[in-house]
């Protein structure tokens, strides 16, 4: 977290220096925790507090949490440590009324206080009563987030652009009088698609009322239609792309969704959107390569669609403001590092609509090269499990365009990798394999391996996870404080309970 009156300070020599200012605290300490610069990181004043103890052992290995009874005890424990913990801020209460009044108090008092802040936490402070409650996969079921309601304002809807995504769907974004709301200025609000404008009754010149739903999204509640003077504009949705209506092409809108989208892109602005996406962590991960650098790039005329980007010439680039040998160096590395990706990573770069990891990496297993795609007829699609019509129909549909084709073969021709990998290949696993056939679940807190790495290993050894506790489960693995699927799975008595150790013993024979 970073303090507000810090959080000033420092925009306040950003300003002094002609940098561009830091939006918010929150943005600003999260963004602080991912540069790679640690002078930069310190920089920010960026201060931890800690909720929770979570293991404790003395010398001899014993749990010393069975001492501490109550999470406000581990607080203070991790207080005396040394540990920046809540204080003043915490109160033991009674009753649920006594709750409800402190939370209240505090709504009342958020503003005044050193940090920005948008709810409260209430937990159960008996450690033993926690453990009843259990947990789980996703939250301990002991303590629940209460949030503030979200603060609002009152601006003017003065304009509405239409931005155009990957896959041509149209968003349009309010463009609204400045307001200052919950930290921020908010001059643009996303409205979403056309059934959100007219839900909300929304026209060019209203007064409407926003808010920040968690203090972090703007949001438009509401127009104030009694506010009304005559001079309000009607919103009409475009027929025609709105980044290049001269060229008169049509947007269409499928049965059943809710946005208008550009099939037959003239303009250039889903290629752009294509390329983001394709360089991004969720596709073709080229670290280095963010938004702004296409964006950059695209302007110049340096690249065009996804093909060029492995095509560029470094010699440019390293004439830019803010590059250096050094940068471009680690560019082309990046790049050159994507050209191997799996396919089942290139095929959901693609931008192809509702092609999502998933479904890539089960077409990833059944083709030796990404081409083979093109003889496939929307039956074949749906043979595998888990591809449905929709997803047939548009890959289907993808691979008739001979632009796409053309697409494929230059980045192909330019070093991408559209053969099969070995990490594509479906997994093979021997009939003797330690948990060949079997179900298993893992619940509590993993101490040796994290959830991702023993599921993983798990499937190496023949096993398929599941997420729930039933009949059909076989084994499940248990950790530190496991809850409710435990008890479950005991209560069945068909169901193989193995400690952690046990697993992992299990695996290494």
């Amino acid at each position: 977290m970073i303090r507000k009156d810090i959080f000033d300070k420092m925009n306040e020599k950003r300003a002094e220096n002609g940098y561009s200012l830091f939006a918010n605290p929150r943005n600003t300490a999260s963004g602080g925790l991912r540069t790679k610069n640690p002078q930069e990181t310190r920089n920010r004043g960026i201060e931890i507090f800690v909720f929770q103890l979570g293991h404790a052992v003395d010398s001899t290995s014993r749990n010393m949490l069975d001492d501490i009874p109550t999470h406000s005890g581990q607080l203070e424990a991790l207080s005396f440590l040394g540990f920046k913990v809540p204080k003043e801020e915490l109160r033991i209460c009674k009753n649920i009324e006594d709750v409800i009044e402190y939370i209240a108090e505090w709504d009342e008092k958020r503003d005044s206080y050193a940090y920005e802040i948008d709810g409260m936490v209430i937990k159960v402070n008996n450690t033993k009563l926690q453990e009843k409650c259990g947990s789980t996969a996703h939250h301990p079921r002991w303590a629940v987030a209460y949030k503030f309601k979200a603060k609002q304002a009152n601006t003017v809807l003065e304009d509405v652009e239409y931005q155009v995504g990957k896959i041509g769907s149209i968003t349009p974004v309010a463009k609204v009088k400045p307001v200052h709301l919950a930290g921020v200025t908010v001059s643009s609000i996303s409205m979403h698609n056309e059934e959100f404008i007219i839900s909300k009754d929304l026209r060019i010149g209203d007064s409407i009322v926003i808010e920040r739903a968690g203090d972090v999204i703007p949001y438009i509640v509401r127009s104030i239609p009694e506010l009304r003077d005559g001079s309000q504009e009607s919103l009409v949705f475009p027929k025609h792309c709105p980044i290049a209506p001269d060229k008169e092409v049509v947007l269409i809108k499928a049965e059943g969704e809710a946005a208008w989208r550009c099939t037959n892109c003239q303009c250039g602005a889903q290629d752009l959107m294509k390329m983001i996406f394709h360089i991004s962590k969720n596709a073709m991960d080229i670290d280095g390569f963010g938004k702004s650098y296409v964006e950059k790039f695209y302007e110049y005329g340096w690249i065009k669609d996804i093909a060029d980007i492995y095509d560029m010439d470094f010699d440019k680039i390293k004439d830019l403001e803010g590059f250096g040998q050094k940068s471009v160096d680690n560019l082309k590395k990046s790049i050159d590092k994507a050209r191997q990706n799996p396919i089942h990573k290139l095929l959901h770069s693609l931008s192809i609509h509702h092609l999502g990891k998933k479904a890539s990496k089960l077409l990833a297993e059944r083709i030796s090269h990404v081409m083979d795609l093109r003889g496939w007829n929307e039956e074949k699609f749906t043979e595998i499990p888990d591809i449905g019509p929709v997803v047939a129909q548009n890959v289907v549909e993808y691979f008739t365009k001979e632009k796409n084709i053309e697409l494929l073969e230059r980045m192909e021709s330019n070093g991408v990798n559209l053969y099969q990998t070995d990490e594509d290949k479906p997994l093979q696993v021997a009939d003797d394999a330690p948990l060949f056939g079997k179900t298993i679940l893992f619940t509590g807190s993993l101490q040796q391996v994290n959830r991702k790495q023993a599921q993983e290993m798990a499937a190496k050894a023949g096993a398929k996870n599941i997420s729930a506790v039933s009949s059909n489960l076989d084994i499940l693995v248990v950790g530190e404080k496991a809850g409710s699927k435990l008890k479950k799975a005991e209560a069945l008595g068909t169901v193989q309970i193995m400690t952690e150790a046990d697993f992992v013993a299990l695996l290494n024979g």
